[in-house]
């Protein structure tokens, strides 16, 4: 017994030792400090640049179905609504501001200023000669209407309430949607949804209550209850009326509270076109098990809160079902497409009437998928296209039509590029639509009249970053591809409703964006906006550079941007710092135009801050260089980070290589914690910050842990016992492995290869194999997954490490994070811990503090300036 108190004291007395901010810089002679220039990043911290942050980003928002736009605008000279008619060249106030402010003050009792007003979205009514928008709060909070023709304003009373029956002369705008659509949220203005999910013909609708389905037929009193076996974590939409809760806990269906007691939520239900059918999906999470977290901050004791989640590899994950009930049906009916275990559906929908419903299905390891087509009345599934893949996951794809009933558009890697395939009706393939050496992925809009596509992509036009986005017009049969956004510079586009004119916003991370209009084959129109940075430059302000560096293998090229300090020195040296997220489902390297953020800030206190890719990390290329990081979600971004920072050491005499930074958040807490502790790169960077990272990724989210890292599927032997494979699962996991970060990647890449291969003597790898398509689950297949952990480095800790982390994220468990400082505590290291009380994986209200920490860590252990001589926290 004395043994183990000895024992416990020891680590209690070490883990304090831990959290003390003993700085290296105190320690160092005084000639060797570098003040940090506090003065300069507080100027262009976040709150210092809001009185001078003015618009950046045209939101374009049609009148109805006409090619007249409205939209809200901010600059020096205060804000506005403007109306734009690019058929007429035509743009002017929407409507008369100082009328519009004078009455609201009358009506308010309270006065306005015409520049600004003290609302930024409106709502048209019906008839688009009036719009109504809320202001206020509390027990001041009312909505107005103002009448376009009179120029009058009216008060109607308190603002709708969220999640009620919204009126049918608001309806058309988004606020309740009558069409097939499953029920988006309420649009602009702050009227919520209407819990009433309306056929197509208006003649009924659907809602949802204590999980279950109940139909109402319009011109009846009667209220038909369509469903009886819905129930928590098997909803089909739920509010809990006496309490807030996460709609996590509740099963599905929204989030409720106290402020709404209406039980009745709308549910989503996608209606046939002839409104004589619908489907909706369900999840069925009722053995999937649960994680928990404490509040401590609640009062007066604190409180456990749990949620269903599915760990990786875990064999109880929710279960997809399909639903659909028809005309004259009493009750909703179950849709069997099974075909591979713990599949998942999406894309569902009705390519015509309401016999025949088409779905995607897509196997649990992510590298089989399906679109079929199922007829109602019989159940028979017909097959379309599939897809499979080796050694990468499929990503979703959504079919389109190039017109009702006819050819349909297929999204797929098949030539390592994504692009889009035309087939006709029934699935067959006839031509590519989009083709070459760069990503087609999103269809912006179809023109079902003329047969024209919208086709928005990255990485085609030469000379430039291969990340800016355009937009790209070609004709149904796959001619007339034209360029409809040209400009070195990443590119938004919003179509009219006529397809006639395309609004186009254009920026770069170092050029401020300006919105201009033209029409459908790309010649300007008219000029819109222009964002104003006078305030800025005003300042001192200087816009961060892009630079250009190659990958680890010496040929790939990784893009990057840098921001230097505004009174930067040529002739001194700087410690330079990375800020990292390394995907792989997006990269943290900024495109378009930023006026601010914390690489901005910490780069004032005199550092050159980065951001720069890395292989493995962004799907937007080839799928090549996105699945790099696939079986090694560890090692494989840190290679590339390195060779980047010493390729820009060698070009510029300015950067200290021997004092280097590393921070970032999520993913990029992770890569600074891996890129810490990882050898050989723990000797190279120095410092690092590491916030919420998923530093075990086996307790974090199960979909993605299994779509990235890759999941290995186990086909359990029938007689004789299991027949083992360990070749195949070492051979595996190794090969990527070495690839993806040296020869610290190797060696982790094969350990996970040999535990995988191992673990097979229950069954035969089957990679990605599936079984015959018999139309129902085959029960015998398992998964497997390992993914390589931080936790497992912390041996390796050289450098000095902040830990950081909300104790309430329910998206990045802390327990990932408290793993890691557990580890690091019995390999009996020093490092640094935060923890954010009552925040989730964002930090909110404490956002600020944990940033300023991260300045001051950096600041004393990379410069030299030691600054926590007080209690008090500085912030601008």
């Amino acid at each position: 017994m004395s043994h183990v108190r000895a024992s416990s004291l020891g680590r209690f007395a070490l883990a304090i030792a831990a959290l003390v901010p003993l700085s290296l810089a105190a320690q160092q002679p005084r000639e060797a400090v570098v003040k940090a220039n506090w003065d300069l990043a507080n100027k262009f911290g976040t709150q210092s640049l809001n009185r001078i942050n003015y618009t950046t980003n045209l939101a374009a928002r049609w009148i109805g179905k006409s090619d007249s736009m409205w939209y809200n605008w901010k600059d020096r000279d205060g804000t506005r609504f403007m109306l734009a008619v690019p058929a007429l060249k035509v743009k002017k106030p929407l409507f008369d501001h100082a009328k519009l402010a004078a009455q609201l003050a009358t009506l308010h009792k309270k006065p306005y200023d015409a520049n600004a007003l003290p609302f930024t979205n409106i709502v048209w009514v019906k008839d688009h000669k009036r719009f109504r928008f809320n202001h206020d709060t509390g027990t001041l909070a009312s909505r107005y209407e103002w009448n376009m023709t009179t120029e009058t304003l009216t008060k109607l009373g308190r603002p709708v309430p969220a999640d009620s029956v919204v009126s049918d002369e608001e309806r058309e705008e988004g606020q309740g949607g009558r069409g097939g659509g499953g029920g988006g949220r309420g649009g602009p203005g702050g009227a919520g949804p209407d819990f009433r999910n309306f056929s197509p013909d208006s003649s009924m609708f659907v809602f949802a209550r204590d999980h279950n389905l109940y139909l109402v037929n319009k011109g009846s009193t009667d209220t038909v209850k369509i469903s009886t076996d819905g129930e928590r974590n098997r909803s089909f939409g739920f509010r809990d009326t006496t309490q807030a809760q996460d709609s996590t806990q509740q099963g599905g269906g929204g989030r409720g509270g106290a402020q709404n007691r209406d039980p009745r939520v709308r549910p989503n239900i996608t209606w046939s076109p002839d409104s004589r059918a619908f489907f909706i999906q369900r999840n069925d999470s009722r053995k999937v098990k649960e994680l928990f977290l404490v509040n401590v901050l609640s009062n007066p004791r604190p409180t456990l809160s749990s949620y269903s989640y599915a760990m990786p590899g875990e064999a109880e994950v929710a279960q997809a079902e399909l639903y659909a009930w028809t005309k004259g049906d009493a009750t909703v009916k179950p849709v069997n497409v099974k075909k591979w275990r713990d599949q998942r559906l999406f894309n569902i929908h009705w390519p015509t009437g309401s016999d025949k419903m088409r779905l995607v299905r897509r196997d649990r390891p992510q590298r089989n998928l399906e679109l079929i087509e199922v007829t109602l009345a019989t159940g028979a599934i017909k097959s379309l296209i599939s897809e499979s893949v080796e050694n990468a996951n499929l990503e979703g794809t959504q079919v389109r039509y190039v017109k009702t009933g006819g050819d349909m558009i297929w999204w797929s890697e098949k030539t390592g590029w994504g692009h889009y395939y035309l087939y006709d009706h029934n699935g067959s393939y006839k031509k590519p639509l989009t083709e070459g050496a760069w990503r087609a992925d999103q269809i912006t809009e179809i023109d079902t009249i003329a047969g024209v596509v919208f086709v928005s992509g990255v990485g085609r036009e030469p000379g430039e970053n291969v990340y800016y986005r355009h937009t790209y017009r070609v004709n149904g049969d796959g001619t007339g591809f034209a360029l409809l956004d040209p400009g070195n510079a990443n590119h938004t586009t919003t179509l009219s409703p006529s397809k006639k004119f395309v609004v186009n916003v254009s920026s770069r991370i170092e050029m401020h964006p300006k919105a201009v209009v033209r029409d459908a084959l790309g010649k300007p129109v008219m000029d819109l906006e222009e964002a104003d940075i006078s305030g800025l430059k005003a300042l001192g302000w200087k816009p961060p550079e892009q630079f250009l560096v190659k990958a680890a293998d010496g040929t790939t090229d990784i893009y990057g941007n840098m921001w230097k300090p505004f009174d930067f020195d040529s002739t001194k040296k700087y410690p330079i710092i990375a800020h990292v997220y390394p995907g792989p489902q997006t990269e943290g390297v900024n495109i378009p135009f930023a006026q601010g953020g914390v690489p901005q800030q910490l780069a004032q206190l005199g550092f050159i801050v980065i951001q720069l890719g890395n292989r493995g990390g962004n799907p937007l290329r080839s799928n090549a260089y996105q699945s790099f990081s696939y079986y090694n979600m560890r090692d494989y971004a840190i290679a590339d980070k390195k060779a980047g920072i010493e390729q820009l050491a060698a070009k510029y005499k300015w950067i200290d290589i021997d004092r280097v930074g590393i921070f970032g958040h999520s993913g990029g807490g992770f890569l600074t914690a891996a890129a810490m502790m990882t050898p050989p790169y723990n000797d190279f960077f120095k410092v690092g910050v590491s916030s919420s990272g998923n530093h075990d990724n086996n307790i974090y989210n199960q979909n993605w842990s299994e779509q990235y890292h890759g999941l290995r599927t186990i086909v359990a032997s029938t007689a004789g016992g299991g027949r083992g494979n360990v070749a195949a699962g070492g051979a595996g996991g190794g090969g990527r492995g070495g690839r993806g970060g040296g020869a610290g990647g190797a060696a982790n890449g094969a350990a996970n290869g040999g535990a995988n291969g191992a673990a097979a003597n229950q069954g035969r790898i089957a990679g990605p194999a599936t079984p015959a398509d018999t139309g129902f689950v085959d029960d015998s297949l398992r998964y497997q997954i390992r993914v390589p952990t931080n936790i497992d480095l912390a041996p390796n800790l050289k450098g000095r490490i902040l830990l950081a982390t909300g104790d309430m994220d329910n998206n990045v468990h802390p327990g990932g994070t408290i793993r890691m400082a557990d580890a690091l505590i019995k390999a009996n290291k020093r490092f640094d811990f935060m923890l954010l009380p009552g925040q989730p994986h964002g930090y909110g209200p404490m956002q600020q503090y944990f940033n300023r920490a991260l300045m001051e860590y950096f600041t004393e252990h990379l410069l030299g300036d030691y600054n926590r001589n007080t209690a008090e926290i500085r912030t601008p």
